[in-house]
């Protein structure tokens, strides 16, 4: 077997050219040049060929360093991995060809040879294909890791109310999202640091056609959805109902990509508003409710001075009556609408409502009163406090 890898030695470079033609003839990846240059091809198969004839003679384990540093290369490069053992697989082939007509020109070169050198190819093959194989995944891990942090930055980049326009247009395009259309922000609650709350939920979105990108926190998994239409809202949130394994909160739908930094303030608003448990809720998108969580602390604050006679009520008797007046006013005032909201009968209703004014100084006949109360329960019900 030594006599025919020293003559196989001798014709390396022709080995080498026919090598290279194939590959680049049969082989899509390999037939652009401006991907894997010709010399860094040919140095690339040049190494692997002498690493290979050294382990048909060479004791012990092949050297295999070849076959990773040309896995780890590809992997850089974009190569598909199919096409990279595809190219092994030509290459061993060419090498065997050669191998055989090279055998069949020694006088005397046995059967047994040929039979030997088959079985140490075929090993060989196997440990090189292996050996490319690791390190392409390796490199391709790094790569990975390395675009999951640039990527992580691009989307916080994007929910930073300060950041330049300049670099929001950025990160737009590196992440192919749109300055403007209709989005939304989702905020789920991590239970366990480094546990992804909503498992998937990037390929379940995008088989709605709907894109979003996301960033895992320590405490929240952060996601930024860009829909084609307002018509898939519903679609969205009912494929995040079934993935979640923890609280979410969804802000409002929005316009403009600079709004995120203001959409995922709302979307922890309906977070802290979710009971333990898993759930979703999606922040009510109107004017009051806007406006109560533009300024949530001044807004809290107003509300417990409204509202401070019925705070201090005990817990289900505040509730009943908070409860109470959001039924009035679904029900426009109609103390028999609201009634029959609650299954209660509408004098109920007429004397809790009574209370209500006793409790807070507030007439229900008096536009400007009943404008403080609203506001005041909408902030004390929306925003999160002690209770």
């Amino acid at each position: 077997m030594g006599e025919i890898v020293a003559a196989m030695l001798d014709r390396t470079p022709e080995t080498v050219d026919r090598v290279q033609k194939r590959i680049r003839a049969e082989i899509a990846f390999y037939a652009a040049e401006d991907v894997v240059k010709p010399d860094e091809l040919r140095a690339s198969l040049a190494d692997n060929l002498d690493y290979i004839l050294s382990g048909l003679t060479g004791p012990g384990r092949a050297d295999l360093s070849a076959a990773q540093a040309t896995g780890r290369a590809r992997a850089g490069q974009g190569a598909p991995l199919v096409e990279m053992l595809a190219a092994y697989r030509l290459g061993f082939a060419e090498i065997w060809t050669a191998l055989v007509a090279t055998a069949r020109a020694i006088p005397g070169m046995g059967a047994d040879v040929l039979v030997e050198l088959a079985g140490s190819m075929f090993t060989l093959q196997n440990e090189h294909s292996d050996a490319a194989v690791s390190g392409y995944r390796d490199e391709s891990y790094q790569i990975m890791r390395a675009t999951e942090r640039e990527r992580a930055a691009l989307v916080e980049a994007i929910l930073v109310s300060t950041v330049a326009k300049g670099t929001l247009w950025e990160a737009a395009q590196a992440l192919r999202l749109p300055l403007d259309g209709t989005f939304l922000v989702v905020a789920a609650e991590t239970l366990e640091v480094g546990r992804d709350p909503l498992p998937r939920i990037e390929s379940a979105i995008a088989a709605l056609d709907v894109s979003s990108v996301w960033r895992l926190q320590p405490e929240l998994l952060v996601g930024v959805v860009s829909l084609p239409r307002r018509s898939r809202v519903d679609a969205v949130l009912a494929v995040l109902r079934r993935h979640t394994t923890a609280r979410v909160g969804v802000s409002p739908v929005f316009a403009e990509l600079r709004q995120a930094a203001w959409a995922l303030r709302l979307a922890r608003l309906a977070l802290d508003h979710l009971a333990a448990g898993p759930g979703l809720e999606q922040f009510v998108d109107s004017p009051l409710n806007v406006l109560v969580a533009a300024a949530p602390h001044a807004a809290l604050e107003a509300a417990k001075s409204v509202l401070s006679g019925l705070l201090e009520l005990p817990p289900d008797d505040r509730d009943l009556l908070l409860t109470t007046f959001v039924a009035w006013l679904d029900a426009d005032g109609s103390a028999t609408a609201a009634g029959a909201a609650l299954f209660c009968h509408p004098n109920t209703v007429r004397y809790r409502m009574r209370r209500i004014e006793a409790g807070t100084g507030r007439s229900l006949g008096r536009p400007s009163d009943v404008a403080e109360l609203v506001t005041a329960v909408r902030a004390w019900l929306q925003l999160p406090h002690p209770d």
